[in-house]
């Protein structure tokens, strides 16, 4: 079955097909109502014009007329007249009832002939009678006068719709061309970037829709560069950080083959902490996919989170003591219970504990807290460590990004630690953030919403 192919125009041809469409119907309404308004004064003037050839045709009746009643030759000088003029005509008495003369039958002056001139006929400073005149205003008149002036409003109504086909072309063509300006350069823009020149920025112009269109595919571009420069130095960290425990591994194992290195147990200790590094590495990259792809499932059950954070808290207290930190939990003083994942919850902790611990130096000190108020779980994770930057505060939850690469680098990280818990937590409807200032520490906050809460 084909496919229904239909013509895509570009912007400037429909806006242009859209504005002469307009354009037109405008103006040939307006040349209507112009062709109705000197129809109406064509109709004034030829009745004007009628008006004044009864007249005249009075003045001749009047000539050969005399008092009282009409005579046979009377009869046969209106009917001349009538001939004359073309007109058909009736002579009523004074009263106007009377008719002293029909020189037309009643059907014919009704149909044919709708419009009457009345002229009185004085004879001897006497009104003898009122001579009625018929004409057919839609039918052709013999005066020149009124000819003349048919032409006239005929060539007048010619040359009003070619110039308003005119008007409404160059109307329609600087229209066009006007408000598709805008649109045509950010195209034109937008191709250069599609072939490369990403550095590209669309100015804002046009509507005010499409002033916002583009500013959101400026944030876009920037966006992209962004995530394409995380990119770049993803592929660099993952190189070093890859290369460096397989450098050492491949050495050893051809340092031993050689016979240079003995097949001891320290020997071997070494090839498998390096090991172990490559597969933290390959463990932290599959823990963020699948987070941020959400591949996993979440086992939702009620959980009592003063004993959830606290176990997670206790966790973390060798590591603590190891670096001479304090490490305080701050309690609720009732329970707080939450529908959640207790496998992903401890996962969510543990990234941002552990993120805490590792930027505190030595003889800091770190809270964890956990509170339940105004119908929302909040659990906040405080330190006096090394802070964050103002510029790297708002990119710390995205993939890859590192602040501090050096001491990332030597943990053997990736970074993404904070993605996998923002992952994890969005996924459970709540939010995180952080507050910090460099060389203060940082404080890390976690929000479930009221609907996560159990009321139990």
């Amino acid at each position: 079955m084909k496919r229904l192919v239909l013509t895509r125009f570009k912007t400037r041809t429909s806006m242009f097909i859209f504005m002469l469409c307009i354009s037109l119907t405008s103006l040939i309404c307006l040349y209507f109502v112009l062709m109705h308004l000197w129809k109406e004064q064509f109709t004034t003037y030829k009745q004007q014009a009628l008006t004044e050839h009864t007249y005249h045709l009075s003045y001749v009746i009047r000539n050969f007329m005399s008092e009282g009643p009409l005579t046979e030759v009377n009869n046969a000088q209106l009917r001349e007249a009538s001939n004359q003029f073309s007109a058909p005509i009736r002579y009523f008495a004074p009263d106007r009832k009377t008719i002293k003369m029909n020189l037309k039958t009643e059907d014919v002056l009704v149909s044919t002939y709708p419009y009457e001139v009345e002229v009185p006929i004085i004879i001897n400073g006497r009104i003898d009678g009122y001579l009625h005149a018929y004409y057919d205003l839609d039918a052709g008149l013999h005066s020149p006068a009124i000819v003349q002036y048919e032409q006239e409003l005929l060539t007048r109504s010619r040359n009003t719709l070619g110039l308003f086909i005119l008007a409404a072309l160059l109307l329609s063509l600087y229209a066009s061309h006007r408000w598709s300006r805008s649109i045509h350069q950010a195209g034109q823009l937008a191709e250069s970037i599609v072939i490369g020149n990403r550095n590209t920025v669309i100015p804002q112009c046009g509507t005010r829709e499409m002033a916002s269109l583009i500013a959101t595919i400026n944030s876009l571009l920037a966006e992209f560069e962004r995530q394409e420069s995380w990119r770049t130095q993803l592929m660099q960290d993952l190189t070093h950080e890859l290369r460096t425990p397989l450098t050492a591994v491949l050495s050893r194992l051809d340092a031993i083959i050689d016979g240079i290195y003995p097949l001891t147990k320290d020997n071997m200790l070494s090839i498998l902490t390096d090991i172990e590094r490559l597969y933290r590495l390959i463990e932290d990259m599959e823990k963020l996919s699948e987070a941020e792809g959400a591949r996993f499932e979440l086992n939702l059950q009620p959980l009592e989170m003063t004993r959830v954070v606290r176990g997670v808290y206790e966790g973390f207290l060798f590591l603590s003591k190891e670096k001479e930190i304090k490490f305080v939990f701050e309690k609720p003083h009732t329970p707080c219970f939450l529908d959640a994942d207790p496998d992903r919850m401890v996962q969510i902790l543990s990234n941002v504990i552990y993120n805490a611990i590792k930027y505190t130096p030595r003889g800091g000190s770190v809270v964890l807290g956990l509170s339940c108020n105004q119908g929302d779980t909040l659990i906040y994770c405080r330190d006096n460590g090394i802070g964050i930057t103002a510029v790297d505060l708002p990119h710390i939850f995205h993939r890859f990004y590192r602040a501090d690469k050096s001491r990332s680098r030597d943990s053997g990280g990736l970074g993404v630690g904070l993605s996998i818990a923002k992952a994890l937590v969005e996924s459970h409807r709540g939010t995180i953030w952080a507050e910090s200032e460099q060389g203060e520490g940082s404080t890390f906050w976690i929000r479930f919403p009221e609907q996560n809460r159990l009321n139990l």
